[in-house]
């Protein structure tokens, strides 16, 4: 091996014997170890002098200090006869116990910590990619549902989060939802952090509310929008999803950047309005929201060359006939720049244009390639 490979391999083991270190001191093992011996001597040496002469498992500094060891961590062997030895033993048994537990407990900590390091990253190349800002355990089910099996261009999820120990994921042999997603530590609202995130390339960037900010955190995330917003060209712009638990504050996040504002607080009232006026509107409201295979889904597609033209009742009956290649796809309404016409009435909707985003309602993402052409309907 020439020199500087060794000197490469000598500062692969310096680095990972300083982080195995530092992750142990992190975790108060030391403190824990130091414990154990600090016990253990000044246990054997009380029992040596409150024994010896009456019992031979004692007699000796050396024997002493072997039974207490056994007696800590494996359970009592030899009974002292003395009622101080008596008391001595049976603190050691309770403190043996206790510090047992905690050193099993740190090492596991340990172990899962490397295991979520593993999915950090400190330079990350990635595009079109999903970025979640803030951590929330309510975000396990957010990534279920973007890599639900039935999402046929699954993207990659980065999680960026000032304190990854609390991003806790299922293991990705348990959960293949789970495999594409990583962590960048830091601050969303540092544009250095979103740099190194890759956020200027990501395909969509969705801001949860950061719960340990209380009322500021619809605060947090107006920052994190203009923060977004700066480290993006102007020509290549993510699409912002920001979480809003103030509905009055959703003008201030469109402001700041964000194109939609989830407010689930603003959902649930007008979903339980609908559940008041119109008995079982919940459960079809839950149809069109659950990811699964059996579940149609709403989908936004660019309209086809060859329905550019027709009128939206003429595109409307392109899908009707078709109930088995298209799977039983629907056209709803229309995205016309900033306006949204669902289910359009007449001619509202005029003639079907070129930039033009059709709505359908389907099982599955429809393959507009097989759609047929009007003439040869």
């Amino acid at each position: 091996m020439t020199e500087p490979g060794r000197d490469r391999e000598k500062a692969s083991w310096r680095d990972t014997l300083l982080s195995v270190l530092a992750a142990w001191n992190r975790h108060q093992v030391w403190k824990i170890l130091t414990a154990i011996v600090v016990i253990w001597l000044v246990s054997g040496t009380a029992l040596h002098f409150a024994e010896r002469g009456t019992n031979p498992a004692f007699e000796t500094w050396r024997e002493s200090l072997w039974n207490v060891w056994v007696t800590l961590f494996s359970g009592l062997n030899t009974a002292p006869n003395s009622p101080v030895g008596r008391l001595v033993i049976s603190g050691v048994l309770v403190v043996g116990v206790a510090l047992a537990g905690l050193f099993t407990a740190s090492v596991a900590s340990i172990l899962i910590e490397r295991s979520l390091r593993s999915r950090e990253l400190s330079n990350l190349e990635m595009s079109d990619h999903l970025v979640l800002c803030h951590w929330s355990p309510r975000a396990l089910d957010w990534i279920r549902e973007v890599h639900s099996g039935i999402v046929t261009d699954q993207r990659p999820v980065v999680i960026v989060h000032d304190t990854p120990d609390e991003v806790v994921l299922p293991d990705k042999q348990d959960e293949a939802a789970f495999n594409d997603v990583y962590i960048v530590k830091g601050d969303p609202a540092n544009e250095v952090i979103l740099r190194r995130a890759k956020v200027a390339q990501a395909h969509s960037v969705v801001i949860l509310s950061d719960d340990r900010q209380d009322q500021h955190a619809d605060g947090k995330t107006i920052v994190c929008c203009i923060a977004v917003k700066n480290v993006c060209a102007p020509e290549r712009q993510p699409n912002i999803v920001a979480e809003c638990r103030d509905p009055n504050y959703r003008s201030h996040m469109r402001k700041a950047g964000a194109d939609e504002v989830i407010s689930a607080a603003d959902f649930g009232l007008r979903l339980m309005a609908r559940a008041a006026l119109f008995h079982g509107m919940t459960r079809v409201y839950q149809e069109l929201l659950s990811v699964r295979r059996d579940a149609n889904e709403m989908y936004l597609v660019p309209v086809p060359g060859q329905l550019v033209g027709m009128d939206f009742v003429a595109a409307a009956g392109v899908f009707l006939p078709d109930r088995t290649n298209l799977k039983a796809c629907l056209l709803i309404g229309l995205y016309r720049g900033e306006t949204m016409m669902l289910n359009p009435v007449g001619a509202e909707a005029g003639a079907l244009r070129e930039g033009d985003q059709l709505i359908l309602l389907s099982q599955t993402l429809p393959d507009l390639s097989r759609l047929q052409a009007p003439d040869a309907a």
